[in-house]
């Protein structure tokens, strides 16, 4: 067998197995109510999404388009129960730090609401689960990954992914630096873990230990703004809690005390990232990205891609 028809076959043998921790993961969610296999499924969705998205980024369609929208709608469909969840693991924590019977009472208010608000999204799920239809999500995305993997050059295609997620990922830095604010910060985020998806996809065919290095450092990014969008998130259900009553002391300073945290991880998030283009990680990842990204080129001269830039294809 030959490079070419090996690389296809490991490529769709591993969306197969994509396809086939979707449905496990829905169906440990609709059976046992799980939490962890919410988490599971979320991310086998995104797994999916990045190998979709590597088989159209050459000829995007409708049924493409369609075939995203649905992953997407199934992960989103999630978030709430998921989102809570985070929220109670949050809220345990600054309950344990309460130093007053009136502080440990405004904190449980907020946990009666968080609770009942999981209660709804739980509902809501086990409402319309069905119409999510994952199982034909799941093979509509093999059929066109098998359909795709025989008409294109799918390494070529990871190339294009890759610089496609850099390009992004460095477009919403830009969009920060020039407005540092909530959605621009957040955005940050989604484009780094959507780097970051792309990455490991290349990494399963043309593994690198520099490149899983860099990968484990965007999973740090994500994790830090990923703690500041959760502490944001619980200061608004406490603020929604304590909105239609007259506020105590303790309602005071638990929204005071959880606004100011959430403030310093903003703080803390936006230094970083105003100043990651000077780090050694951003730079490091920036040349083994443009490396691999240079290795995997499909049909142009070495000469062609040298008078580009002297520092390689990602800029």
């Amino acid at each position: 067998m030959n490079a070419a028809k090996k690389f296809e076959k490991e490529f769709v043998r591993n969306a197969g197995k994509r396809v086939r921790e979707l449905k496990s993961t829905f169906k440990e969610i609709v059976q046992r109510l799980d939490g962890e296999a919410v988490h599971d499924f979320r991310r086998a969705t995104r797994e999916l999404q990045a190998i979709v998205d590597a088989c159209s980024i050459r000829r995007p369609s409708r049924r493409v388009t369609k075939t995203i929208e649905r992953l997407r709608q199934s992960r989103h469909a999630l978030s709430e129960w998921r989102d809570t969840d985070v929220l109670l693991v949050e809220l345990k924590k600054a309950r344990r730090k309460a130093r007053t019977k009136a502080e440990r009472k405004s904190w449980a208010e907020i946990a009666e609401r968080i609770v009942k608000q999981r209660r709804r999204a739980l509902k809501k799920f086990c409402r319309k689960h069905k119409s999510l239809k994952v199982k034909a999500i799941g093979n509509k995305a093999k059929a066109l990954v098998e359909e795709r993997v025989r008409s294109e050059p799918m390494m070529d295609n990871l190339r294009r992914l890759l610089e496609r997620s850099w390009n992004k990922w460095s477009g919403a830095i830009d969009d920060f630096v020039k407005k540092a604010a909530a959605t621009e910060l957040h955005e940050v985020r989604i484009k780094t873990k959507t780097l970051r998806y792309a990455i490991e996809l290349s990494q399963k065919f043309y593994p690198d230990r520099e490149l899983e290095t860099a990968s484990e450092w965007l999973k740090g990014i994500q994790d830090r703004v990923g703690a500041w969008h959760d502490e944001l998130m619980l200061g608004r259900v406490a603020l929604e809690t304590f909105s239609e009553t007259p506020r105590d002391p303790s309602a005071i300073k638990v929204i005071r005390d959880t606004k100011e945290k959430e403030i310093a991880m903003a703080e803390s998030s936006r230094n970083y990232i105003l100043s990651i283009r000077k780090m050694k990680d951003y730079q490091r990842l920036k040349r083994v990205l443009s490396a691999s990204v240079y290795a995997m080129t499909n049909g142009r001269g070495p000469r062609d891609l040298e008078n580009e830039s002297i520092t390689g294809p990602i800029q």
